[in-house]
């Protein structure tokens, strides 16, 4: 089995899923340590201000972003620690599945972002923003379509929200066409820039969530 700690950490956030035929419970966690037997000592989730009662021996599947990829892997309770934190001991019973990676996979998303270009970084100058149609993104770039004409190479920064997060980000031109029967009359691909990592797992979180949703449609 794979190593956990080379994808989580102490303060990392997590969602946890209870795998069973009846409950498909999902909660949001955080790591609170990683002990040398390999077992993890999580958060308690809390719902409406109440702890979730999750009973010993229930099979949950522990999701965590790292790295710009989404790994996922099944664990099972051991034991319920009600100290200071309360917390749940997990242990992983079975292999970590990658389910993700940043450069390959671009999810289809209509969100409206606002886009300004960049005049000269150093000494922070910039054009106005503008509204643009964001057409897909992945951890490594986005594509959009807009009213205002740019050029290949053209860095920009892109304002946008993603499921409550507000983040920006510089981007470059890579691809520049004209829309011949579109509302916006230009479309653009751009490339990610100086992207934290923090930033790249908040965009790889979005998407496996959007993919989930879809999934549950019947629609992927």
């Amino acid at each position: 089995m794979q190593e956990i700690n080379k994808f989580l950490y102490i303060g990392a956030r997590i969602d946890l899923l209870v795998v069973n035929s009846y409950d498909h419970s999902e909660y949001v966690s955080r790591v609170d340590n990683i002990n040398e037997d390999g077992s993890i000592d999580v958060l308690i989730p809390i719902s409406k201000g109440n702890i979730v009662y999750i009973k010993n021996e229930t099979i949950l599947k522990v999701v965590a972003a790292s790295e710009g990829a989404i790994y996922e892997f099944k664990a099972q309770i051991v034991n319920k620690l009600f100290g200071v934190v309360p917390l749940l001991r997990l242990v992983r019973v079975s292999d970590v599945h990658k389910i993700q990676r940043r450069d390959y996979f671009r999810l289809k998303s209509l969100n409206t972002i606002k886009v300004r270009k960049v005049v000269d970084l150093k000494e922070k100058k910039f054009e106005e923003y503008f509204d643009a149609k964001m057409v897909d993104i992945s951890g490594g770039g986005l594509a959009f379509n807009a009213d205002i004409e740019l050029s290949i190479n053209d860095l920009i920064e892109v304002s946008l929200n993603l499921n409550s997060n507000s983040i920006n980000l510089f981007g470059k031109i890579v691809r520049a066409e004209k829309n011949e029967d579109k509302a916006k009359k230009f479309a653009y691909g751009i490339c990610f820039e100086k992207i934290a990592e923090v930033e790249r797992n908040i965009i790889m979180r979005f998407i496996f969530e959007e993919q989930r949703k879809l999934a549950k449609k019947g629609l992927i």
